[in-house]
């Protein structure tokens, strides 16, 4: 049987059948939307519980036991000060230096002959060693010419010296020749006032008289030239002899020595070379006296001034002094700038072995103050170089330097007697500043002491008032922070008792939800 179906049919039964599943699917849409709030209000909750739980501050844990630490006196350790009744000294370091160096050059011209071997640089010499010989053939010839002169120089003279012998003689017979015209003029004159002589005789005798007494004159003359040619010819041999002293002593300058007893720097010249005067030959340096070289600051130079001054003390002006007249205080004005003469050890450590030398602060060097530095360079004078005197530092025995040399670096110990009371603390117990902590009573004291010296663990301050005394207990321990007046504890107090062992407390977190 055929059915045949309408599309009317077909389309009712098309919605028949599409009629529940449009409802499912829109009951399911529902339910996921739903779904989907209650998840987003779910995170929503959680996101504001957790940020109700964990965004809250923490607090801070609290160490109650470190409160009431705080609150205690801070435990420190302290020294006793000591009182220092001897001289200390100044340790600064300086430089051996040659007290001089020569140089000795050429006083005559020629070529060099012989140059010994121990003229060469870094070999010692003694006073009067041959150091070069150079040629004196010209000299000797000299010498020979200048002594021919001398001998005829001496013979001009001689025969000057016989001529006035022989003048002196004709003029003492002119003298009695002339005495006797004077007796005859006398006689003819009588004669012509008697009328017994004519006046012919009168002029004749008087003629004669003329004549003698011109001889006379005439050797007079004669013999006061001789004189006068005697002091020529006499200096004119001393001048012969003095060229010929002279010749000689270049003859001698021809064997050049050694001046001094040192040890030779350099050396410029060899065999064959030609000298002229006035060329360098060497560097000799003197041995016999050494310097030291050394920068004192101006606390150092004060220390040295004291000992100085308490040395050799300066006279007390008295009124005499007072009334002396500007001419005497220029002639008797000293160096305002001189150093005194204190005396000091220079030390030279090698190998364990301590060699020390004895000196004295002879001057300082150059004007003043040094630019760069701000120190007063000076100068230690050692006068026995080669006297020495041998320290063991550590016990040992090495070989120590016969003589100070120069370049050695070495320390220059000043021996001080301080007038102003010094003390002994810890090294460490000196603060910036030259400040000292001291307890007394349990309360600790910011005192003021000038620093003196340093020798290892020790140290050695100044009393300038009555601050600091022996005996006082000085802070050798660090502090965080230090005020004065403020409380301390010392070792075996109870109060460092109760500072060691502070009460302990329980530390909680408490962490709110």
């Amino acid at each position: 049987m055929n059915v045949t179906e309408s599309p009317t049919a077909v389309s009712a039964v098309e919605v028949s059948h599409n009629g529940p599943k449009s409802t499912v699917k829109a009951s399911g849409s529902k339910l996921q939307l739903a779904a989907n709030i209650a998840g987003g209000i779910l995170i929503l909750g959680l996101g504001v519980l957790g940020f109700t739980f964990f965004g809250r501050k923490p607090e801070v844990p609290t160490d109650e036991s470190r409160q009431a630490a705080a609150n205690l006196a801070p435990l420190v350790a302290v020294a006793e000060v000591k009182a220092w009744n001897q001289p200390f000294h100044l340790e600064i370091d300086g430089e051996a230096a040659t007290y001089r160096i020569l140089t000795v050059g050429a006083e005559v011209s020629g070529r060099v002959l012989h140059k010994p071997e121990t003229t060469r640089s870094g070999t010692f010499v003694h006073k009067g060693d041959v150091l070069f010989e150079i040629d004196s053939v010209n000299y000797e010839l000299e010498a020979q010419r200048l002594k021919a002169r001398v001998v005829q120089a001496r013979e001009e003279y001689n025969a000057v010296d016989v001529d006035i012998r022989n003048s002196a003689a004709l003029l003492k017979l002119a003298v009695e020749e002339n005495k006797l015209q004077q007796n005859h003029l006398e006689r003819v004159l009588s004669s012509y006032q008697r009328k017994a002589a004519s006046e012919s005789d009168l002029d004749m005798a008087k003629r004669e008289e003329l004549t003698s007494r011109n001889a006379m004159q005439t050797q007079q003359n004669q013999l006061n030239a001789l004189e006068q040619l005697k002091k020529t010819k006499d200096a004119s041999l001393k001048l012969a002899e003095a060229e010929l002293e002279r010749t000689m002593i270049d003859l001698q300058r021809c064997r050049i020595v050694s001046p001094i007893t040192g040890r030779i720097v350099d050396d410029m010249k060899e065999e064959g070379d030609y000298i002229r005067p006035g060329d360098a030959l060497l560097h000799l340096s003197d041995s016999s006296r050494m310097e030291i070289k050394c920068s004192l600051k101006s606390e150092e130079l004060a220390w040295v001034w004291q000992q100085g001054l308490a040395m050799n003390p300066r006279p007390i002006v008295t009124s005499e002094s007072a009334q002396s007249t500007p001419s005497d205080v220029e002639q008797k004005k000293e160096d305002p700038f001189r150093i005194p003469p204190v005396p000091c050890e220079i030390a030279f450590e090698f190998q364990g072995v301590e060699t020390v030398w004895d000196g004295y602060f002879s001057r300082y060097e150059g004007t003043g103050v040094d630019r760069a530095t701000r120190m007063f360079p000076c100068r230690v004078v050692v006068d026995e170089p080669e006297k020495t005197r041998v320290r063991a530092v550590n016990g040992q025995s090495a070989v120590s330097p016969p003589t100070l040399l120069s370049g050695m670096y070495v320390t220059v110990r000043i021996p001080i007697t301080s007038s102003v009371p010094l003390l002994e603390v810890p090294a460490e117990a000196v603060r910036p500043g030259e400040l000292l902590w001291i307890v007394r009573d349990g309360k600790l004291r910011i005192v003021s002491a000038p620093l003196v010296r340093v020798d290892g663990d020790s140290a050695l301050v100044q009393s300038v008032d009555a601050s600091m005394k022996v005996g006082d207990q000085v802070v050798t321990s660090p502090l965080a922070s230090v005020s004065d007046g403020m409380s301390v504890a010392l070792p075996g107090s109870e109060a460092a008792e109760s500072t060691s062992t502070p009460p302990a407390t329980a530390m909680t977190l408490e962490v709110q939800p």
